[in-house]
């Protein structure tokens, strides 16, 4: 085989590749090397599923092609790589941006690509999944000038989705917004967007002390990690800031004893926190399917046979009057989950799956 078919053969099959994950609504593609075999796998609504499987002769050009289309280094293959490309439907005009992870295993370096939310404007608020009352109070949040909002949830449950929303909400002329991100996954226009770089000693807390020099009137701070960034992320609340950020807790109200166990006092927190929120995201039942018989669901051509069709965040959403008063009733994250049940949106047994009956 000829240098050059071999390159042709390795494009247009990555290409294809690339292709059938947008047509398939992947979030993810996943390949890997395996003894004999490369697999390809696609993550959809949550879980993953086989795409292909080619030669293993093909992996090595198959990871260069990506590492190319990432300006990654194709020589290093013993230490992890970090990188973004452009796929797309027409070859010549890749428009949907993707984050790629480069990682060495046994066999050969996996690649894992992100694909990144092409259509800003699918970025709103009233799109994640809110009940009405539970958008009551974030839109009441978004609206004050300073204290500090809050997104908990664990890794994968749309928590990220949720604060840019939340951003482009607040994205207007007359505000300085900016963001600490790790990484960048979305470019959102009009918003100064900060990629953490602990490398170069660029990490979360010296970010917030430059960003609070930069006369910001909102702050977006991707993850609080550790009691340095706590503290700042506190400060700025209180200062005249209205600063978002992500916290891993088990549930909304976990908020409370985490960021105690990170140094920040009960008086703080009761000065600064506007509404702390926790979601998951669960699959949708597939609407084209309703009402069909088995035969005719395995050939449905939305959800290909799943019976489901896309996820919707469900959330528990807690105001400040809630927070610190354990006494007054709200809706649990499953109770409101149930809505969306008797609504004919998604199964009970998905919501138990990834709520659980415990809220």
């Amino acid at each position: 085989m000829s240098s050059t078919h071999d390159d042709s053969l390795i494009i247009r099959t990555w290409h294809e590749i690339a292709v059938n994950a947008l047509e398939s609504r992947a979030s993810d593609i996943h390949i890997e090397a395996g003894i004999q075999a490369t697999l390809v796998r696609i993550r959809v609504d949550g879980l993953l599923q086989v795409q292909a499987q080619f030669e293993i002769q093909l992996h090595e050009r198959l990871i260069t092609r990506i590492k190319i289309l990432a300006r990654l280094d194709i020589a290093e293959k013993r230490l992890p790589q970090d990188g973004r490309l452009l796929i797309g439907a027409d070859f010549s005009k890749p428009n949907i941006d993707c984050r790629v992870s480069i990682l060495p295993t046994l066999h050969g370096e996996k690649a894992v690509i992100r694909i990144l939310p092409n259509c800003i404007n699918d970025l709103t608020i009233e799109q994640v999944g809110l009940l009405p009352e539970q958008l009551a109070i974030f839109i009441n949040a978004l609206g004050q000038a300073n204290g500090l909002i809050l997104v908990t949830g664990p890794t994968g449950s749309g928590k990220t989705r949720t604060l840019y929303s939340c951003l482009r909400t607040l994205n207007q002329s007359h505000r300085n917004l900016c963001s600490i991100e790790d990484p960048i996954e979305i470019r959102l226009p009009g918003v100064n967007q900060v990629a953490y770089h602990p490398r170069s000693g660029l990490d979360f807390s010296i970010i917030i002390r430059a960003l609070l020099r930069q006369d910001p009137d909102v702050i977006m701070i991707g993850e609080i990690r550790d009691s340095a960034t706590a503290q700042l992320a506190v400060q700025a609340a209180q200062t005249g800031h209205l600063v978002l950020s992500t916290l891993h807790t088990r549930n909304a109200r976990g908020v409370l004893a985490r960021l105690k166990s990170l140094g920040i006092d009960q008086e703080s927190l009761e000065s600064c926190l506007r509404s702390v929120s926790s979601q998951r995201l669960v699959r949708k039942i597939c609407q084209q399917c309703l009402g069909k018989n088995i035969a005719e669901i395995s050939l449905c051509n939305a959800c290909k046979g799943t019976r489901s069709y896309g996820r919707i965040g469900v959330h528990e959403v807690l105001s400040a009057t809630h927070l610190f008063n354990p006494a007054l009733k709200h809706p649990s994250m499953y109770e409101a989950g149930l809505q969306y049940v008797k609504a004919g949106l998604i199964q009970e047994v998905d919501l138990q799956a990834e709520v659980g009956t415990w809220h």
